[in-house]
């Protein structure tokens, strides 16, 4: 029973994505019905339109509707922006500002009685 409305569900989204086709391909198949019964133009046979103008007509019905629907849907535009032209690796001379560190000497002087090279590499 899952399978059979996974499978419904398939279905109705790629007969929503594939509407055209499927209103063309239903106007192919019953096109000598439509020319007969729902043309609009059949009192007109010089026109030669078997059908089209109601074809036109569901088209154009299904246009309006795939545009009512992605009317909700909100739109964003992109744009890029070249920001690096305008941006300045080094600051002038006069905002520069020098900060200097005290580095204690001893911190740089090994201790002789942890640090000792091995006593077998000593001749």
């Amino acid at each position: 029973m899952k399978l059979f409305g996974v499978i419904c569900i398939f279905l109705g989204l790629l007969l929503q994505n594939f509407s055209r086709s499927v209103i063309v391909m239903q106007f192919k198949a019953n096109q000598s019905y439509i020319a007969s019964v729902l043309c609009e133009n059949k009192n007109k046979p010089e026109m030669h339109c078997n059908g089209r103008c109601h074809l036109k007509k569901e088209l154009d019905r299904d246009a309006q509707q795939d545009k009512n629907t992605s009317s909700g849907k909100d739109k964003y535009e992109v744009m890029f922006i070249d920001a690096l032209q305008s941006f300045q690796t080094a600051p002038p001379a006069d905002q520069l500002i020098f900060i200097s560190y005290y580095k204690a000497p001893s911190l740089d002087t090994l201790i002789p009685s942890i640090f000792h090279p091995p006593q077998w590499s000593v001749a």
